[in-house]
């Protein structure tokens, strides 16, 4: 049937993206290249888990194994729907501002539902679902959406919290200088059962140096593609 009028189409939040790539590419573009950057720092630190650590990751399921780089990515995933003049916006943002900021984590349902058919599982997709949605929560309680603290914040998203502020610390922003390996190391390390969990803190302090120094513009040149197929 074809429908005339406005207020007879149906409304849905659901399909309106055919492809995962199409969503991406509507995220702005340093946005974007932060994500992969957490994504890449996710990794590694995960793979050192693995190696040396591997009875922390038990409480996964290993489905991620093999997607790691990609689910980390898409930590960010909400801002697809947050307003673009609030994101990395020079000179600092107001409080009304920054609380709009702040609704990426609980956009994360609507944003996974904007797909027609996401390339996961249900449980791959449950684990997006948690990295994206508590990513800022603390282990002292003091994070956002929802405040809560320590073990019961997903591990997938504890994991990913170290990544997006090691990023957020040593990556260039509009309103402030980068800063160098040693005094991020300091920072989180001082963070431990405040901002971080203290046993996932102390060993992403160990693999701080593995972590690659390549990530500016010869890195960017290539990056940017994430999702793209």
């Amino acid at each position: 049937m074809i429908v005339y009028e406005k207020e007879d189409m149906k409304k849905t939040k659901e399909g309106c993206y055919p492809t995962l790539g199409c969503l991406y590419s509507i995220i702005p573009r340093d946005v974007r290249l932060h994500m992969e950057r957490v994504g890449v720092y996710a990794t590694v630190f995960y793979r050192y888990l693995q190696e040396r650590y591997p009875k922390l990751l038990e409480p996964l399921n290993h489905e991620i194994d093999g997607l790691v780089q990609d689910l980390y990515t898409l930590h960010d995933v909400g801002r697809a729907f947050v307003p673009v003049r609030f994101q990395n916006k020079a000179g600092g943002l107001t409080d009304e501002e920054y609380e709009q900021v702040k609704q990426h984590t609980v956009l994360t349902a609507y944003t996974l539902d904007s797909v027609y058919r996401l390339p996961f599982t249900d449980e791959v997709k449950f684990c997006i679902f948690n990295i994206s949605m508590y990513h800022h929560e603390r282990c002292d309680g003091l994070g956002y959406p929802l405040g809560i603290a320590g073990d019961s914040i997903p591990l997938e998203a504890r994991i990913c919290s170290l990544a997006d502020a090691y990023d957020g610390m040593t990556s260039w922003k509009p309103y402030r200088k980068s800063m160098g390996k040693e005094k991020a190391k300091a920072i989180i390390a001082g963070e431990a059962g405040k901002q971080f969990d203290p046993v996932l803190a102390k060993v992403f302090t160990e693999c701080i140096d593995r972590m690659p120094e390549n990530m500016g513009a010869a890195w960017e040149a290539q990056a940017g593609h994430f999702f793209i197929r």
